[in-house]
């Protein structure tokens, strides 16, 4: 009877035991706990109601289309890097894609979800990078830290997976210093995870390989005194062999072994993002940039000053300091180029991220002050993501989930937009484009509207996602390239317009109807005339949809009769020095032919090498024509590259007459002739870097002409 009872107390004493070997793991991993919270948080309600629409905030953006496009390529196994080419990888769209091949598939659906995978994949990251940067920190450290930087900046895949990459480095190169992993492990390994990196986002590889280079020289520095230099040139030569290595094997996924058009088309895209599309930095942006910095600078001094002198966390040693700083500072240049308040905001988030870290790495009395200066500057700062108000509407959709659009929305496919005039549009658009394709055809949209083709189950052909990005001749060649040889019986034609007789509150209602604006102030004619003219050679006018959108049949006789004249303007082909920041070039009153349609400038712009550290000077030409009228066009050229740029002196909304099938059309109403030309040239901002010398080589008028 005592052995039948000791078994039941035994088991009652295993209970309490059991218990107490878990909590130490549980105390220890507890602040995942802040991942699954940011999950939810951001949780799509469509993916489990999946009834529900989706509101759009119908801003309009160029972005929304290839967030769309992209997606719904990838449910029809096109893929970027083979298929098309893009500054996204393909793993980045693969993981877009992930909701919706479980949904059926609607706008409402891509919208909603299209960033759901890579958002959760980005804080996942996060929480990692803040387990290999403070494990010796408690768990409510890093639980708190992760809700902040989550919560209050821009956190995304491109942005925390460098991050991450940068502190498993550095790990590796303190594992290779204590003896616990051979150094061309830390090569090879290296060399893959920046493969891995190239296929998420061009520029996220150039900087995850970037990360690699800045920790070897850091742990080099730290490690000067001792006997490193081996394993150190060890693991460079392992990390080259393994990189051509791992491009092999991506070759052989997206084309053949030694076909590295993968790597040569994302270093293309990477090339031409300094000059061909950068943004001006406002005052806001400015503060935040300096902001950011020397706050960051402070705190990584104020780290260095005072840590121990046996400095064991990796937030204290030498290579951290050093290479973290650098890091940091390398990222924040693209912020220097493309320099809206967003675009800074995501240029410092390293930065930012490190800064968080060491003000979180503190100990005693500091640990506290070290959280609430963290705390402070990401509320004055920067902005929240995650609401508060957005996670009770987010939770009360799922219990009781929008089926129809509230009024004042309109309806297209389960989206809901503010702009009524959007889902008519996206209606009139789908429907003619499947009357005149096939299921099986593809479709052509110019300039950059890819959605049409989920608005009608069409794939947007093109060998670049989209069109406006084929800056340079390189890229205008894949993007052409991505055109010939396919069935593409109809296309789309988005014209910009004459915005000089708009008020603000109709330009903006027809941006944010995603009709045509100029990208970056640039015109679409201008910044891609080589596809404009492609397009104009193929396709003939079948019909106006609705205003600002028109439909093209393909018409390949016109690809043999429409032929080009050029005319000299009489100018001198001379180079013109520029001494000062700010300059006006008189370029002559040029001797315009009548009838004639188009301005050709070859033109070459010469920079001193400091231009690839800045971003090009503001490019103007100003247009005075025989009725007193002027207009300034902004154009971008490769610097130190002959170019020729093409402007269209009228009211660019009439280029959509040059697709009729009757060339008496195409120059209706009056045009005066063209009597003046200046060329401009002003500072963007602060950083832009001045030209010496511009060099006119040509300058002609072109005239297109139908033949029978």
């Amino acid at each position: 009877m005592e052995k039948l009872h000791a078994a039941p107390s035994q088991q009652r004493s295993r209970v309490p035991a059991a218990a107490q070997r878990q909590f130490p793991w549980l105390k220890k991993y507890w602040d995942f706990l802040a991942v699954v919270l940011l999950v939810l948080a951001s949780f799509p309600t469509v993916w489990v109601k999946q009834r529900a629409v989706t509101l759009v905030p119908n801003y309009g953006l160029v972005d929304d289309h290839w967030h769309l496009d992209s997606t719904f390529k990838a449910l029809r196994d096109i893929y970027i890097g083979r298929d098309v080419a893009f500054t996204h990888g393909p793993i980045f769209q693969w993981l877009s894609s992930i909701p919706a091949r479980s949904m059926p598939l609607s706008f409402g659906t891509l919208y909603a979800t299209w960033n759901t995978v890579p958002l959760w994949c980005a804080i996942v990251f996060a929480y990692l990078a803040l387990r290999l940067l403070l494990p010796e920190q408690p768990s409510w450290k890093r639980f708190l830290l992760l809700l902040l930087v989550s919560s209050f900046w821009e956190t995304s895949l491109r942005t925390t997976l460098p991050v991450l990459l940068f502190a498993l480095f550095l790990r590796g190169w303190h594992a290779v210093k204590d003896d616990r992993v051979r150094s061309t492990f830390v090569g090879i390994g290296g060399a893959l995870l920046c493969g891995i990196a190239f296929l998420v986002a061009g520029d996220t590889g150039i900087y995850v390989t970037a990360a690699w280079f800045i920790c070897f020289a850091a742990i080099a520095l730290e490690t000067r005194r001792e006997h490193f230099a081996s394993k150190l040139l060890a693991a460079l030569l392992a990390f080259a062999v393994s990189a051509v290595l791992m491009a092999i094997v991506v070759n052989c996924f997206l084309a053949s072994p030694l076909d590295f058009k993968f790597w040569r088309d994302s270093l293309a895209q990477i090339a031409v993002y300094r000059w061909a599309t950068p943004a001006a930095m406002t005052d806001k942006g400015t503060a935040h940039f300096f902001g950011g910095l020397l706050i960051g600078l402070a705190i990584f001094l104020v780290r260095f000053a005072t840590r121990g002198k046996s400095a064991v966390a990796i937030t204290e040693r030498t290579a951290f300091l050093v290479g973290a700083f650098v890091f940091g500072l390398a990222q924040m240049q693209s912020a220097l180029v493309r320099s809206d308040v967003g675009h800074v905001i995501i240029g410092e988030f390293a930065m930012i991220f490190f800064a968080s870290v060491i003000l979180f790495s503190f100990r005693g009395k500091l640990s506290a002050l070290g959280v609430l200066i963290a705390i402070a500057c990401s509320m004055l700062f920067s902005h929240p993501v995650f609401r508060p108000s957005s996670v009770i509407r987010l939770y009360g959709q799922v219990s009781d989930p929008l089926t129809e659009c509230p009024p004042g929305y309109g309806e297209f496919d389960r989206a809901c937009y503010v702009e009524p005039a959007t889902p008519p549009m996206l209606t009139a658009a789908a429907n003619f484009l499947s009357q005149h394709s096939g299921p099986n055809d593809s479709i052509f949209v110019f300039p950059y509207q890819t959605m049409f083709g989920l608005a009608a189950r069409r794939d947007v052909a093109g060998g670049l996602m989209q069109a406006y990005t084929a800056s340079g001749p390189y890229l205008s060649r894949i993007e052409i390239a991505g055109l010939e040889g396919k069935s593409i019986p109809a296309a789309l034609y988005l014209p910009d317009d004459d915005y000089s007789h708009m008020s603000e509150a109709a330009i903006a209602r027809w941006s944010r109807n995603y009709l045509s604006v100029p990208v970056d102030g640039i015109s679409n004619f201008t910044r891609i005339p080589e596809v404009w003219f492609w397009m104009v050679r193929r396709y003939r006018t079948a019909e106006q949809l609705t205003p600002g959108v028109v439909g093209l049949q393909r018409d390949d006789s016109r690809a043999t009769r429409i032929a080009l004249q050029a005319q000299s303007l009489g100018l001198p082909a001379r180079s013109y020095p520029i001494d000062e920041r700010s300059s006006i070039t008189a370029l002559g009153a040029p001797n315009w032919p009548q009838g004639f349609d188009f301005i050709r400038l070859r033109i070459t712009v010469h920079y001193p090498f400091w231009w690839k550290l800045r971003k090009p000077e503001r490019l103007q030409l100003e247009i005075t024509l025989a009725d007193g009228s002027r207009s300034v066009r902004t154009f971008v050229v490769e610097p130190n590259v002959a170019t020729d740029v093409w402007f269209y002196p009228w009211n660019e909304a009439d280029l959509a007459r040059y697709f009729d099938s009757d060339e008496n059309r195409w120059r209706a109403g009056y045009r005066p002739a063209v009597t003046d030309l200046r060329l401009l040239i002003t500072p963007l901002d602060w950083f832009s870097q001045k030209p010496e010398a511009v060099v006119i080589e040509s300058a002609d008028a072109v005239r297109l002409s139908l033949g029978q």
